[in-house]
Parts: structure tokens; C-alpha cells; sequence
């Protein structure tokens, strides 16, 4: 049919590739959230322990060891002290995982949207990747990003630091943590996303997995029942994280099984997301 509408041009082919549909639905995944001024702030108060944590590192070239006396081990600047900073950040990754993710399958699914998406050429692998690398990205903006600077901050101010550890080792290991880390989570996370069409109900399983196992992990310990503690699902990973940072164990539980636990509750997300998403078939 011609087009008489004087606003019509024809399309004209730009010369550039196109995204990979995972890479665009993760930049809309990320960057539509951050549009909210409310969530704005709080991934700026999640930096608050790092700049705290920046603080004592300068304070302790001024002070000496007595500042380990007010923040233990959290403030070396050693591998350890960067893991038990990324255990500090359980709390607002919680939160803010629970807050942008939650909603990202369940919505498609209240809304129908899997035809919508399924309609055009792509793949369950991309559709899954660019939600998860949604949630990946969220994640690593509140431990990656603050360790790394503080491994430059570090590095700058203090006079015995070496560039070997604390520009390259430690990032690479704190990489490699939240790369696997992240992606495991969000898997766990989008799974339940599939469960159910209402991201408040989403919000409340991932709570009752996250606080609920950490509660039970806390008894555990004050029970004396240290086998208990694999039930801690946030843990685990610090735990199987002891692994790449050369660190004690954080539970009484070995590290090898929380990495397998880690890997077992990645599986079963990807069997239930693969159960849950069916790609349609759009017939005009």
C-alpha cells in the first residue's frame, strides 16, 4: 500500500549492528529503575560503608592499629577485609535485588508480554540473560563498584600498599565473587519472578528465603548446631567466597559444600525458569 503521509521517509539502513537483544533488554532493565529518585538514593546509601570504610582506612595511616580496635578486621585493606565488606552489603542487596527484580517476569507474565517479546527474534537464552544481567548489574553497583574504588583509594594513601594486590588481585577476585554471586541470585530471583504474576508476592518469598534462612542460620549458631548454617542462603555465597578470597571459612560449614549448594540452587533456577517461560509462536 503507498504512503501518501508527507512525514513518511524511507528507512535508511545506518551501516551500525545491532544490539544483542539480551545487552538491550538489560540497558532498559537498568536504566528505566534508575529514573526513580527514591532508588537513586538508596544505592547512594549503600555506599555509606564504603566511604565509612574509607574513612578508617585513613584514619588507621594517621592512628596507627588502634583503629582495628573500633572495626576489626572490616577495615584491613587485606583480601579478608574486602569479603566481610562484601558480607556488609547483604542488607542492600537484598533490598534493592528485591526491588528491581522482583517485578521483571512476574510483570511480563500479569501483562502478557512474553508474546510480545517472543513475536520478534529472540531466544529464551536472551531473554532470560538480559533479565538476569539486570539483576547483575544492580548487584555489582553496590559491592563491585565501592571495592574497587576503595582498592584505588587504598592504594593512594597508603604508603605500604602494593599495586599487585590491591589493583589487580583483589578486583579480580571480587569480580569473579560477584559475577558468580550475582548470577546465581538473580537466577534464584527471576525464578521466583516466574512463579507468580504480583511482584508483592515475589517480594515476600525472596524475603522469607533471604531473612528467614538467616534467621535460622543464627539459631543454629547460638545453638551450637553449626550443620544448620547451610540452611543460610545469603552465606553460602560469603562462604563458598572464603574459596577465592583466601579466607577462613565464614560458617561452620565447609566452603566446597556451599559452592555446591550454590551451584545446586543455580541449576534448579534454571530448570524451573525453563519449565515456567515458554516461547509462543505469534501466527498472523
Amino acid at each position: 500500500m503507498p504512503v501518501y503521509e508527507r512525514g513518511y521517509t524511507h528507512w535508511q539502513p545506518s551501516g551500525r549492528r545491532a544490539s544483542p537483544a539480551w545487552l538491550v533488554i538489560a540497558r532498559r532493565g537498568v536504566t528505566e529503575p534508575l529514573k526513580r529518585r527514591w532508588l537513586f538514593l538508596l544505592i547512594l546509601a549503600s555506599w555509606v560503608p564504603a566511604i565509612i570504610k574509607g574513612g578508617f582506612v585513613y584514619a588507621k595511616l594517621k592512628a596507627g592499629n588502634m583503629v582495628d580496635l573500633l572495626g576489626g578486621s572490616w577495615t584491613s585493606i587485606d583480601p579478608e577485609g574486602f569479603l566481610r565488606f562484601l558480607e556488609g552489603q547483604r542488607f542492600f542487596v537484598f533490598v534493592l535485588l528485591a526491588i528491581t527484580g522482583a517485578g521483571l517476569i512476574s510483570t511480563d507474565r500479569r501483562e502478557n508480554g512474553m508474546s510480545l517479546y517472543f513475536s520478534r527474534p529472540l531466544g529464551l537464552l536472551d531473554y532470560i540473560g538480559g533479565k538476569a544481567m539486570t539483576i547483575v548489574g544492580f548487584y555489582c553497583l553496590v559491592t563491585l563498584l565501592p571495592v574497587c574504588l576503595l582498592c584505588l583509594f587504598a592504594y593512594l594513601i597508603a604508603p605500604d600498599a602494593t599495586g599487585m594486590d590491591l589493583l589487580l588481585m583483589t578486583p579480580l577476585r571480587t569480580l569473579a565473587y560477584c559475577l558468580l554471586a550475582g548470577a546465581s541470585t538473580s537466577l534464584v530471583l527471576l525464578a521466583f519472578s516466574s512463579l507468580g504474576t504480583r511482584s508483592v508476592f515475589v517480594m515476600v518469598w525472596w524475603t522469607v528465603l533471604v531473612q528467614g534462612t538467616e534467621t535460622i542460620g543464627g539459631i543454629a549458631e547460638g545453638l551450637g548446631r553449626g550443620g544448620l548454617q547451610a540452611m543460610n542462603f545469603m552465606g553460602q555465597y560469603h562462604n563458598a567466597g572464603s574459596l577465592l578470597f583466601g579466607a577462613p571459612p565464614r560458617l561452620e560449614v565447609s566452603p566446597w559444600l556451599s559452592l555446591a549448594l550454590v551451584l545446586g540452587w543455580t541449576v534448579l533456577a534454571l530448570w524451573v525458569l525453563r519449565r515456567q517461560i515458554r516461547p509462543v509462536e505469534v501466527v498472523s
